[in-house]
């Protein structure tokens, strides 16, 4: 059904957005908490990894398997254990990340204008993933819907970057490794389209991201080196930034639910 493959197509491309744009709140929130770790966050990761592991995993797990004939495979003491301690610190530095963006307090009384600059940072990561993923999509379809989709994309990483006052420089380093990403999904959702195509797409842009930062950072260290001052292609801050940024991003290609079927589908 169109709607439904079309509703299965936003949400996968918001599910990839969303996940471009969560390595930088993890790591705020990882920074502040590295910042004043105490016996209280100890304390209170383990009682949120306890509950997450004994009892609502276990309650999900149940309700997932419900119908489903085979037999799930129990889990070890052990490994509920460390499956707690891994749930309690994201939990942690989720929470951390948000109080710092937010600073959610009753008596803040900039918690909503601290609230929006959050979701205007989200948005700032979110949009060029979002927008690529849905013309990747649409780059089986005719030629009249497939490139003005493309254009779309690239036009709304450059609005963006506009409207969140980015400087040039950040802004030719946010554009070119993008459109080769998009060229790159283009073409692999043109040539084969199945179960596997988004993960080709997540390897293709991993293999952008990692060769553009490879040259830019050694750009930029031959000009460190040579005392150039007047040009920089990153701050420092700005590419580990753009490495978190495509962390997320092809971690989000890799584990969002497929949607496609199984079967090659031929090429139009």
């Amino acid at each position: 059904m169109p709607l439904r493959s079309a509703s299965n197509g936003f949400f996968f491309a918001l599910w990839v957005a969303v996940c471009s744009a969560a390595p930088e709140f993890l790591w705020q929130g990882l920074f502040s908490l590295f910042g004043h770790f105490s016996l209280t966050d100890a304390a209170a990761a383990l009682f949120i990894g306890a509950i997450l592991a004994f009892f609502v995993e276990p309650v999900l797990e149940r309700l997932r398997s419900l119908g489903d004939a085979s037999a799930h495979a129990s889990k070890s003491p052990a490994f509920a254990a460390c499956e707690a301690l891994t749930f309690a610190v994201v939990a942690v530095c989720v929470h951390e990340a948000i109080t710092v963006y937010v600073a959610a307090s009753h008596a803040n009384e900039q918690a909503s204008e601290n609230l929006a600059k959050a979701v205007a940072t989200a948005l700032q990561w979110a949009i060029t993933p979002f927008f690529i993923t849905i013309a990747w999509m649409a780059a089986r379809a005719p030629s009249w819907i497939a490139w003005p989709v493309a254009a779309l994309a690239v036009i709304a990483g450059l609005v963006a970057g506009i409207v969140f006052d980015w400087q040039t420089r950040v802004l030719v380093t946010s554009a070119i490794p993008s459109i080769c990403v998009l060229i790159a999904g283009c073409v692999i959702v043109r040539e084969q389209w199945n179960a596997s195509t988004f993960r080709r797409c997540a390897r293709a842009t991993g293999v952008i991201a990692l060769a553009w930062l490879l040259l830019t950072g050694a750009l930029q260290l031959v000009l460190w080196l040579a005392h150039v001052q007047a040009f920089r292609i990153y701050e420092r801050s700005e590419f580990w930034s753009d490495l978190r940024f495509y962390i997320g991003w092809v971690t989000g290609l890799l584990v969002a639910p497929s949607f496609v079927p199984d079967t090659l589908l031929a090429r139009r």
